[in-house]
């Protein structure tokens, strides 16, 4: 076993809320859509990664149900004040509990993130299958992951805030097909600025194998580039599966 590396911790959960928060607040009239489309108006939704609660956020002001999902506590006190009619657990979607439930989300490559300790066999195929049975018939697993080629050859790039600092350096590891971001940050406190250093392994995936996995696990499954009007970035592939009735 590997060991747990560090998720989001205090400063960087602050920057990425505070200067990243454009992907889930973009995504998410697209997704609420996609979840009516389907007939899912209300009842339980999981969402795997759920960050900074801006997603649940959305779907709680949407009359849902949420039960969210992260091993980051300084994302989940985040989480637990901007949407407090949710429930949240600190833990991993590898090993958490599903409960029934008529729709799973796993937003931001959230299902490629290598932390927790746990992540060194491939723990996706299995929570593909736990995902099959907490939904009811009918029910929505969406998602996306980076794509393989992902950072390849990408320089070092730099954003900013009025009172943080965020500087990102790419690595690829073409043996593995994974990308480590090495992600430095820099947080104001009083007078000067606390510099902070993590990095985060990501699993890169090609469409057609996950789109085999949904199928092996009994879902249909169709891909997308966009939820909504909200297009992904490059080399991000989102995926709409849905148990049968």
């Amino acid at each position: 076993m590997g060991q747990a590396q560090p998720a989001h911790e205090d400063d960087l959960a602050y920057v990425h809320d505070a200067g990243f928060s454009g992907f889930a607040e973009g995504s998410a009239p697209g997704l609420l859509d996609i979840l009516r489309r389907a007939g899912i108006a209300d009842g339980l939704v999981v969402d795997l990664g759920c960050g900074s609660g801006i997603w649940a956020r959305h779907l709680t002001d949407a009359g849902y149900r949420v039960v969210g999902v992260d091993l980051s506590p300084a994302m989940l006190r985040l989480a637990r004040r901007r949407a407090p009619r949710a429930r949240f657990h600190a833990a991993s979607w590898r090993t958490f509990p599903l409960p029934a439930c008529r729709a799973i989300t796993a937003l931001g490559e959230v299902l490629c993130y290598q932390f927790d300790a746990a992540a060194d066999g491939d723990a996706l195929p299995g929570l593909l299958r736990r995902a099959f049975a907490a939904l009811e018939p009918g029910g929505l697993l969406v998602f996306d992951v980076a794509e393989v080629g992902l950072g390849r050859n990408r320089p070092p790039t730099f954003r900013e805030g009025a009172d943080w600092a965020c500087l990102v350096r790419n690595e690829y590891d073409d043996g593995r097909e994974q990308l480590v971001r090495h992600i430095t940050t820099f947080r104001k406190a009083g007078a000067h600025y606390r510099r902070h250093e993590e990095s985060h392994r990501v699993q890169l995936r090609r469409g057609s194998d996950v789109t085999e996995l949904l199928r092996d696990a009994g879902f249909r499954v169709r891909t997308v580039r966009r939820y909504g009007a909200y297009g992904l970035l490059p080399r991000r592939l989102g995926f709409i599966a849905r148990r049968p009735r």
